[in-house]
């Protein structure tokens, strides 16, 4: 059990990371295909967060971890839940106004928001590496 998870993340941070890349692309190019496949990546993202989050939770029943290390910026799963949220947040948004990365003010807050949000699972990764003993 321990493996599966370790399997199923980098999928997410792949994807999410990924998708908020060909954003910005699309902001300085106006590619329209970027716009595209940056919201179908986020949502492939968002999808396998879930089974990263069900495997980490799964897994966690063996490290058990989740509920006790505090503060909470020290703990790998609630980093990475807590910036699944703002992709999660991201993607409504951006589905709810379709045309956002072309509004000139709100294009850059959504891309700042996406690179903190990146920069938030990178951290929360490297945290679970710390954890696993991979660094």
């Amino acid at each position: 059990m321990a493996e599966i998870h370790p399997l199923v993340i980098h999928f997410p941070i792949a994807m999410l990371s990924s998708a908020i890349l060909l954003d910005f692309i699309f902001v300085l190019s106006k590619r329209e295909d970027l716009t595209q496949a940056g919201w179908w990546i986020m949502l492939l993202g968002l999808v396998s967060t879930a089974a990263g989050i069900a495997t980490g939770i799964w897994n966690d029943t063996l490290i058990g971890h989740f509920g006790s290390t505090f503060p909470l910026w020290v703990n790998h799963g609630w980093i990475q839940i807590f910036s699944s949220i703002i992709f999660l947040g991201l993607f409504i948004w951006r589905t709810r106004v379709p045309k956002l990365l072309e509004v000139p003010n709100l294009k850059w807050i959504y891309i700042g928001i996406g690179s903190m949000g990146v920069i938030i699972l990178f951290y929360g990764g490297h945290l679970g590496a710390k954890l696993a003993g991979r660094i």
